[in-house]
């Protein structure tokens, strides 16, 4: 194509490379024209290629279709405890970000053995399906959720924890059934089709995925999230910031992990709010991290979500009174749900069978400070119940193999609760360090409370590679607090 530059045309650029093929360079487009002033033409073709988003392109100019670099891609899916009881995985942000975002996640076709996997409508309280929607950017979950079923549109005039929702599924309950699925094994997909949303799934047994290579992937998606942050900043939305992180991983082959597991794994990257959307941010570009609770689910088993990054005017969670966890945060004791188990299994391990016992190690030696006799009797009445149930479930022969690893984590928490509280009794407003050495503790709080879901469920036995990856983990994060607390003092008089 030769044209003048006078004569070029928007339209004319955009046919230049689309006639480029999958990978080209800028320099071949602004070749492609006879201009009269190249380096004019070669800042719209920038600007052109910067605003195309079926494109990845380089610093030194170098562009390839996203359709050339997923179609092939394999990843890997990893359903959790409740959706594997149920029978079914959530599309949510599963296939965020290997699939166009033209495709509505429902509608992606998951083929098995070559056969499309049959999808179904399944009714689950907010609370439960919100969590596997939040990659797709909190200003876009309800969006989703009103198009995917008229039923959803309840949501408009409230949305609450306990409110259902209705969702389109995947209906896995032979798929799981076949092959004995359990917790931590996956779906290995590769991607047939990324603009109509085509991908093929086979299952992908959990003793087959190392700990090392977990690692080493966890490690090259941290590097490439920090690219990406330090190109964009917070100018894309969730599902493109991790389509630009999987293209500048650049992993070939089966990845280490799920994005569910580099979002609950990574060393950098966190959810937040920034501005009027959510998005993620790395280390150093973060104020907190998003906490964890333990819902008590409609089926009556307990399922870990991340709280949400939620939208304007969405509260999910009810009074104080309801929220022994926004009661504990009151009287001091910043504890998620995982943390609170760990404390109440390791004192029944420990053979305590009285709860004045697992008192004091919650509170310390502290009074327990609350506003009104009322939310002290509702907290105190929560906790003794919570111990009284796990005391008369507990399954020492189970517990046995876990319970060492538990009692290190619970210790690191009661380092953290103990600078927590010196802090806060100095009376002075954390400084820059203070501040950082915070948020610091806090990504290894929730790194830590990602072992303590496992540790914790009962229904979970540790083979000696879950063992060994577990070990690794939490040996890392003990390191890793330590090193931010080296300078402080446990002796409370010092």
């Amino acid at each position: 194509m030769n044209k003048e530059v006078d004569n070029i045309s928007s339209v004319d650029i955009e046919n230049a490379v689309s006639a480029m093929g999958d990978e080209f360079t800028i320099d071949e487009v602004v070749n492609s024209f006879a201009a009269k002033d190249p380096e004019a033409l070669r800042s719209r073709v920038e600007r052109f290629i910067n605003a195309d988003d079926t494109l990845f392109y380089t610093a030194d100019g170098k562009c390839r279709t996203r359709r050339s670099f997923f179609n092939g891609r394999q990843f890997i899916i990893t359903p959790d405890e409740w959706e594997i009881n149920a029978g079914i995985l959530f599309p949510g942000h599963r296939f965020v970000p290997y699939i166009s975002e033209e495709v509505f996640p429902s509608t992606v076709e998951m083929c098995l053995d070559g056969k499309p996997v049959a999808m179904k409508k399944l009714i689950s309280p907010l609370g439960v399906s919100f969590h596997y929607h939040i990659l797709l950017g909190s200003e876009q979950i309800f969006d989703f959720m009103l198009a995917d079923d008229p039923a959803n549109e309840i949501l408009r005039q409230r949305s609450s924890r306990t409110d259902s929702v209705t969702l389109t599924v995947y209906d896995l309950a032979e798929f799981y059934a076949e092959h004995e699925f359990l917790f931590g094994d996956a779906l290995l997909c590769t991607v047939t089709d990324h603009d109509s949303g085509k991908v093929a799934m086979e299952y992908l047994s959990g003793s087959l995925r190392g700990s090392q290579a977990r690692k080493d992937y966890l490690k090259k998606m941290d590097d490439a999230a920090e690219k990406v942050w330090n190109e964009f900043q917070d100018y894309l939305d969730i599902p493109e910031q991790l389509a630009w992180m999987v293209y500048r991983a650049g992993v070939d082959g089966i990845p280490g992990a799920s994005i569910d597991e580099f979002i609950a794994g990574s060393e950098k990257v966190q959810l937040r709010p920034e501005g009027d959307h959510a998005v993620l941010t790395v280390a150093g570009n973060d104020d907190e991290i998003p906490h964890h609770h333990d819902d008590e689910c409609s089926c009556g088993c307990h399922h870990d979500h991340d709280d949400p990054v939620l939208p304007e005017g969405l509260s999910i969670s009810g009074s104080d009174l309801d929220d022994p966890y926004k009661l504990l945060a009151s009287a001091g004791v910043p504890l998620t749900a995982q943390e609170l188990d760990g404390f109440i299994l390791d004192a029944i391990y420990g053979r305590e069978t009285d709860f004045s016992g697992v008192q004091s190690r919650i509170f310390g030696s502290s009074e327990l400070d609350l506003a009104d006799e009322a939310q002290q009797a509702v907290l105190l009445n929560f906790l003794e119940e919570r111990f009284e149930v796990m005391l008369e479930n507990y399954n020492r022969a189970d517990d046995e193999p876990k319970a060492e690893l538990r009692s290190q984590i619970m210790e690191a928490v009661c380092r953290r609760l103990e600078y927590l509280t010196l802090l806060g009794a100095s009376g002075k407003a954390p400084g820059e360090a203070e501040q950082e050495k915070m948020r610091k503790l806090a990504a290894v709080a929730a790194k830590l409370n990602e072992a303590l879901k496992l540790i914790n469920n009962p229904g979970f036995t540790p083979d000696d590679q879950e063992k060994e990856n577990l070990e690794i983990l939490v040996d890392d994060q003990l390191g890793i607090q330590e090193e931010i607390l080296s300078d402080f003092s446990t002796d409370a008089d010092q």
